[in-house]
């Protein structure tokens, strides 16, 4: 009987060890190109340098907000620097729908095209926007497209959903469930967003008045690519608590992070399962 038992524990464990070790499929749905790297690029290099799978999904082709190119210039120049941003951070795939900017709608056909690609991706984890009145339409329209069409997903196992705050929620009052140190990836989650020249090379800068200088200077793009994503990656007072619950007290080697929380919606977890789908986070 005792050897029955150390067996079936070797079994057991050998099957908690292959759960754990296994190779996790994550998506991460947004607005427009350039905001998964802005808002989750460090948690996506992350996953990828421990040789998870990422998808990026972006629902518009982000062809507004140029002083002077073109809409359709515009989205061929994005999609270009999404595919660039897509190699740096070791992405599976990047898609982009062909919605316009500012024009997006929570319809049903927005919300079958993200069925159909969480499905096929069969993705473990889906991190979006949390949706509220205000801010950029088209962000909030994103986390209430996926939060709607959640219920209709057919899946065998029904994927985590996780909440990114944008640059308009994030001024909300909330809780994060846990934050991500990203400190080992920041160059890579910079070199991401600095894919992203449209924005941060020209709309960005000419929207500020210093195009010119920006334009002339190569340690001034670097400092507007930085200031443009630190906000984001920051210890704040917000997220300070996430990092002590799942780093200890002792964040003070901790400069760069990302905070989410788990979203009311699809799948719920306990605390082991916390480890095998975010994976970077440390066990104490």
């Amino acid at each position: 009987m005792t050897r029955l038992l150390q067996l079936i524990t070797i079994s057991i464990l050998c099957t908690s060890f292959a759960f754990a070790q296994q190779k996790l499929k994550v998506m991460v749905i947004f607005a427009h190109p350039d905001e998964g790297e802005i808002y989750t690029g460090g948690i996506t290099a992350l996953y990828t340098k421990m040789g998870h799978q990422v998808k990026f999904m972006s629902l518009t082709n982000g062809d507004a907000g140029h002083y002077s190119m073109e809409p359709a210039a515009l989205a061929k120049m994005r999609y270009g620097e999404a595919m660039e941003s897509k190699q740096i951070l070791s992405l599976g795939d990047y898609e982009v729908l062909d919605y316009h900017d500012q024009y997006l709608k929570n319809t049903r056909e927005v919300q079958d095209k993200v069925i159909k690609s969480i499905q096929d991706w069969n993705a473990d984890v889906v991190f979006t926007y949390f949706p509220a009145a205000g801010g950029h339409t088209d962000n909030m329209t994103a986390g209430y497209i996926v939060r709607d069409a959640a219920p209709r997903l057919q899946m065998e196992k029904t994927p985590v959903f996780v909440y990114i705050r944008d640059f308009h929620t994030i001024n909300f009052s909330y809780i994060p469930d846990f934050a991500v140190g990203i400190d080992s990836v920041w160059p890579t989650k910079l070199a991401a967003c600095a894919a992203q020249r449209s924005q941060v090379n020209d709309a960005i800068p000419h929207g500020m008045g210093i195009l010119d200088e920006v334009r002339a200077d190569p340690e001034k793009q670097k400092k507007l690519i930085y200031e443009n994503t630190y906000p984001f990656s920051s210890v704040t007072a917000v997220n300070m608590p996430a990092l002590t619950k799942w780093y200890g007290a002792d964040v003070s080697g901790i400069k760069y992070a990302e905070a989410f929380e788990i979203a009311e919606f699809g799948r719920q977890l306990t605390e082991s399962e916390m480890h095998i789908l975010f994976p970077m986070l440390p066990r104490k």
